[in-house]
């Protein structure tokens, strides 16, 4: 029995190499996209300890931006993908790899 993917998909298999820059890029984008969210997470945790207190999320959220603006989002955003991007591109690689390994087990008799 082949492999199902590439029996339904008729491809060929995606490098190691490929993988890990896919993963990469799927982890600044996604990274960059919920990045605001982190943002506002942090400072409301702050907020606690420094007798501010946000009642919700959107309220963290417009004082970020009443106070430092759409950059005041993604204040730390080099340094978070700096770390992230590499991880997210590692982690999707390892998964792949595995997965091949053990639809080439399940081929052999």
């Amino acid at each position: 029995m082949g492999n199902a993917n590439s029996e339904v998909f008729n491809r060929e298999e995606i490098g190691n190499t490929a993988t890990l820059f896919i993963g990469s890029a799927a982890g600044a984008i996604s990274s960059g996209a919920t990045f605001p969210l982190e943002v506002a997470r942090k400072h409301m945790q702050a907020g606690a300890l420094n007798a501010r207190h946000y009642k919700n999320l959107i309220l963290a959220v417009s004082s970020i931006l009443e106070k430092e603006g759409v950059p005041g989002l993604y204040s730390g955003l080099g340094p978070n993908c700096l770390k992230l991007v590499p991880a997210a591109g590692i982690s999707f690689m390892c998964y792949e790899a595995c997965k091949n390994i053990h639809a080439k087990e399940e081929d052999d008799p």
